[in-house]
């Protein structure tokens, strides 16, 4: 089991959506929110992300297809 530490911003379109729980639904990973601030324009969320490395490249990959800004925390360098 693989785990990275990300940021995720969400834009103002996408804060109500459920995204997070689509991505625990649609990929054998799981997730762990550490921080979070929503507000009515902008949110963000520093996460944990634990399951195969495929699996999480996906789930990272359709974060980023939905317009969530993601970037690993603590100098963490995406898997190829």
């Amino acid at each position: 089991m693989e785990s990275i530490k990300l940021k995720l911003i969400y834009p103002e379109e996408k804060i109500k959506e459920p995204i997070l729980s689509r991505v625990c639904k649609n990929f054998d990973v799981e997730i762990n929110i550490r921080k979070a601030n929503v507000q009515e324009n902008i949110g963000w969320l520093e996460l944990e992300l634990t399951g195969k490395e495929e699996e999480i490249e996906k789930a990272i990959q359709y974060l980023v297809s939905q317009g969530i800004d993601v970037s690993p925390l603590e100098g963490q360098v995406f898997m190829e």
